[in-house]
């Protein structure tokens, strides 16, 4: 009778065990949850303008009245990498550079933040937007006397930004525009998960050089307005895990859990039908 009763407590033990195991689950957390939505309060947005980096990849196209002196000039840097896909986004990385300073891809500010032209020479452009370095390559331009009305236009042929963490599809996304918010970058990933922190997503990003750290609060709604809403080219996010993430290593002890109250129910079964 003791054993029976042993058996029977063991059994009862361990279900109860993998019950609380099995139906133990994240709680999900919605989007600007805490607090309200005030569109008053939060209907002035600011952009900043990008800076560009070391590493960047830009297209630059030089116009002016004599077409023939201009096709010179955009011999080297003025078609851009890739074509964009039809849906606006791509999920890679421009590798497509045809050498340092310049190429039919582009310029690619070199170590030292420095893209070479032809007849202007060495341009430092690191710590420059884009409508700065255009009136810097314009004047230039102009004082070589060459080109009359001259003008040029700029772009990011790499603007590129990687999101990790808990979100459904991680990666680094090639956008083809200059404008993209933290939203729209979880949106490319494919929405955080239900373990991921909304409260608590990290945002890396390098200015002058230095590496910046920075935690976003998706749940509160005034992330609208802060500084860091929008991406910059080279930005990296990162959803932290809720802790109560189930692990391999809990999976395999709930596997272990549910062998083990396997074993027992039929040997409490088998104890049963010999008395």
């Amino acid at each position: 009778m003791n054993l029976k009763y042993n058996v029977g407590y063991l059994f009862s033990a361990t279900f109860v065990v993998l019950i609380f195991c099995s139906c133990f689950s994240s709680k999900p957390v919605n989007y600007f949850s805490n607090g309200s939505l005030d569109t008053l309060s939060l209907q002035q947005i600011s952009i900043p303008e990008q800076v560009i980096q070391k590493g960047d990849l830009l297209s630059i196209t030089i116009y002016s009245d004599n077409p023939e002196a201009t096709s010179i000039f955009n011999q080297a840097g003025g078609t851009p990498a890739a074509a964009a896909p039809s849906a606006g986004i791509s999920k890679s990385v421009t590798t497509n550079v045809a050498a340092p300073g310049s190429g039919a891809a582009g310029y690619l500010v070199d170590i030292n933040g420095n893209i070479r032209m032809h007849a202007i020479g060495v341009v430092h452009v690191e710590g420059l937007t884009k409508e700065e370095l255009a009136k810097l390559i314009t004047d230039k331009l102009n004082n070589l006397g060459v080109l009359t009305n001259a003008y040029c236009i700029i772009r990011f042929n790499n603007f590129k930004i990687t999101v990790l963490g808990e979100v459904r599809a991680p990666g680094v996304f090639t956008l083809p525009g200059e404008k993209a918010s933290i939203l729209e970058a979880v949106g490319l990933a494919g929405d955080i998960t239900d373990y991921g922190l909304k409260d608590q997503v990290l945002l890396i990003r390098e200015i002058n050089g230095k590496r910046n750290y920075t935690f976003l609060n998706l749940t509160d709604p005034m992330v609208f307005s802060s500084p860091n809403f929008y991406v910059r080219q080279n930005d990296v996010l990162v959803v932290q895990s809720d802790t109560r993430k189930q692990t391999a290593m809990d999976q395999q002890t709930l596997a272990y859990i549910s062998v083990g109250a396997t074993v027992v129910s039929s040997i409490a079964i088998l104890i049963s039908l010999l008395k």
